[in-house]
């Protein structure tokens, strides 16, 4: 589904990225973990050329989207991308929010998107919310509204930014248990999370991301049971 080949990033004289090579099957749910700084949300924002790559190759399916030929925006419609701070439009209702893109792109009739927008709304338990806008919401609902709103497009790829690093505790396990009921659905996932359960319950493979290039990567038992590098030993000594 997904292809990287040699990804480098610099910001400056910072290199972030040091060549990351990776690919990414369909269906599978690949959770990206590491160090604050290690370069795992530049990794994310280089997919949907949110930051452009130094050098490197990218592709989606068969397409290189490296490529300057390439529209990116029919790329980003195909891969869904949800962050750390929701990026709602605050000064639309929730519905809105979830018909606006996929109307204005003309992949969807208004009363379709709606429709749309009203069977992921009760999917993730807030149809009530339809007509309220992002300031009366909690940030729980807010993040489960933002991973309905990156569906409303049917990307076939959805990427995770840190979605409950801005949460309060008691708030995460329901965007996680929508995350959860998501993989369950067979979509293909790229995840960088600090929930550590959430990654050996759901991953096919851990990747872990430090000083700009990936580690180690494993499946999650393996990954967690049975570190082979000292640096992922002490990083795992310290979060679990």
């Amino acid at each position: 589904m997904i292809t990287v080949k040699d990804l480098k990033k610099n910001f400056e004289d910072t290199e972030v990225l040091k060549g990351i090579s990776y690919e990414v099957g369909k269906g599978e749910k690949i959770v990206v973990v590491g160090p604050s700084g290690s370069g795992k949300s530049t990794f994310l924002r280089c997919l949907t050329l949110l930051e452009m790559p130094t050098s490197g190759k990218i592709f989606l399916e068969d397409q290189e989207i490296t490529d300057p030929k390439t529209d990116i925006n029919k790329i980003r419609q195909q891969m869904g991308m949800v962050f750390q701070h929701f990026n709602l439009f605050n000064n639309l209702t929730i519905m809105d929010n979830i018909t606006l893109a996929p109307v204005k792109l003309g992949l969807m009739k208004k009363e379709e998107a709606k429709e749309n927008a009203l069977q992921r709304l009760n999917r993730v338990n807030l149809p009530e919310k339809a007509d309220s806008y992002p300031a009366q919401l909690s940030g729980g609902q807010k993040q489960r509204i933002a991973i309905v709103r990156a569906l409303a497009m049917n990307p076939k790829v959805m990427l995770f930014d840190e979605p409950t690093s801005a949460l309060d505790p008691e708030m995460v396990g329901e965007v996680l248990s929508v995350m959860k009921e998501l993989a369950e659905s067979g979509m293909t996932m790229i995840v960088v999370t600090h929930e550590m359960a959430f990654a050996k319950e759901v991953a096919n493979k851990v990747l872990f991301v430090d000083q700009g290039i990936i580690m180690e990567e494993n499946t999650p038992e393996e990954f967690f049971d049975h570190p082979k590098s000292p640096r992922l030993q002490d990083f795992l000594s310290r979060v679990l």
